[in-house]
């Protein structure tokens, strides 16, 4: 939000910022960047005023009202959906030394965090990030911090740093379409032919678009398509009528959370 909208008082609107900010966890001094104040008493003030407790010393909260062991393990379709989710647009940081760890899902699609923000029973914000050029989209962001779930999503590859060692976990049968589905929703790809046809494909990097790719192939007996490069992005497409029907029935089969936006285009498949 630009400063140059805003003066130098107090407001209803900007202390609701300094309060979704901060719940996001955002330190004292990182909410100073969106607001026109310079001291983190500032943002104390705030939160005292509105009773919203202060973080310990090292990341860590006086009450979490998440999950923290949601992922300890995948036992169940959302639980799948949502790692494929974060092993695509999540991510772990961390990079402050004595921290807790900070998983965060950004995406463009607020619905969808908000879902995600259910899914973990977290009463943290969907905090909004403001695009930086017009050549942007607007973001929108969730994060939680804790040891236990950062730890129980290294066993399956999120972890700091993982764009170039992500790959495809092998879960139960019955939940790898959930789990495809949910990496389709961060790195897949729909889009209309000339034709009125639709042409469904993953982007991403090399490891995991590779292992969908022949999951997919070796799973359903869809066509033997060749995986193109785009600089360090790979991706892999199929066009034919019917190798998009047997794709979509096994992604939304029995699905109860997905991208909306993405759906509209293939449901004629189902």
């Amino acid at each position: 939000m630009p400063r140059t909208a805003w003066n130098k008082k107090l407001t209803p609107e900007i202390e609701r910022v300094i309060i979704d900010q901060y719940q996001s966890g955002l330190t004292a001094r990182e909410v100073l960047k969106s607001v026109p104040f310079k001291t983190p008493k500032t943002v104390y003030d705030v939160l005292a005023k509105h009773a919203i407790p202060k973080r310990r010393p090292h990341g860590r909260v006086d009450y979490k009202s998440y999950n923290e062991a949601v992922f300890a393990n995948i036992d169940t379709p959302a639980k799948a959906y949502w790692l494929g989710i974060l092993l695509t647009d999540g991510y772990v940081s961390d990079t402050r030394k004595g921290c807790e760890p900070q998983i965060g899902l950004q995406m463009i699609d607020r619905e969808l965090l908000e879902e995600f923000k259910s899914f973990l029973g977290s009463d943290n914000p969907v905090l909004r990030i403001e695009k930086r050029s017009d050549q942007r989209h607007t973001m929108y962001r969730v994060t939680v911090f804790s040891r236990r779930m950062a730890t129980d999503l290294a066993r399956f590859g999120v972890i700091p740093r993982k764009t170039s060692s992500t790959y495809l976990p092998v879960l139960p049968r019955s939940l790898m379409p959930h789990l495809i589905r949910g990496i389709f929703d961060g790195d897949g790809t729909a889009s209309h032919r000339r034709d009125g046809g639709v042409i469904l494909g993953y982007c991403g990097t090399e490891r995991l678009v590779a292992e969908v790719r022949m999951w997919l192939i070796c799973s359903l007996g869809i066509s033997d398509n060749r995986m193109h490069r785009n600089g360090n992005t790979v991706f892999v497409q199929w066009s034919h009528r019917s190798d998009v029907e047997t794709i979509a029935r096994y992604l939304y089969r029995n699905a109860d959370v997905y991208l909306e936006r993405k759906f509209k285009l293939i449901r004629e498949y189902l």
